[in-house]
């Protein structure tokens, strides 16, 4: 079975955005380490606000090389001939179906990675903490009581921020 990986920047007081979606309080080190992270993988699985979010500010769909996963309640598909396939019903167990054969990285969407994590296939979680208090926008994670992660790898990059990588323990 392959892995479903996420990498992304979290304020200090546990934000991923603005209340208006904006993402600009992300320092320019962890934007680039991101987008590497983005740009090398082959399958992308993101929510439907992180793809409208990419599509309306970039000037475009960036990521036409990857496969490219929308789980939403709704198709709303403004790149469909650049790779992007929506996932509207029965998100999940096709989530869990391409896991089978394909590594996947999760591109921002807190609400998905909630439900990646409940679900129980999320595998390794990266997370930026970006020393900035947003003071309200959008939260990291909902409710995950009972999921057991174990901290792999820590370090403290350049302006203070604090990469961690957690894998998900399977055995407790």
């Amino acid at each position: 079975m392959k892995q479903v990986k996420a990498h992304i920047a979290v304020s200090l007081d546990g934000f991923i955005a603005t209340p208006d979606n904006e993402l600009d309080w992300i320092t320019s080190n962890v934007k680039s380490l991101l987008g590497k992270e983005h740009e090398t993988a082959t399958c992308l699985l993101m929510g439907a606000n992180t793809y409208t979010y990419i599509f309306e500010h970039w000037g475009g769909w960036p990521y036409k090389s990857q496969q490219s996963f929308v789980v939403s309640h709704y198709d709303h598909n403004v790149t469909p001939d650049c790779g992007v396939e929506f996932l509207t019903n029965g998100a999940l167990q096709k989530v869990y179906e391409m896991k089978q054969e394909t590594d996947m990285l999760v591109a921002g969407s807190g609400k998905l990675l909630t439900s990646l994590i409940k679900a129980g296939l999320l595998d390794s979680l990266t997370v930026y903490t970006v020393p900035v208090m947003l003071g309200k926008g959008i939260g990291f994670l909902g409710e995950t009581f009972g999921s057991e992660w174990k901290l792999s790898e820590s370090k403290v990059l350049d302006g203070g921020v604090v990469c961690s990588t957690y894998q998900f323990d399977k055995n407790l």
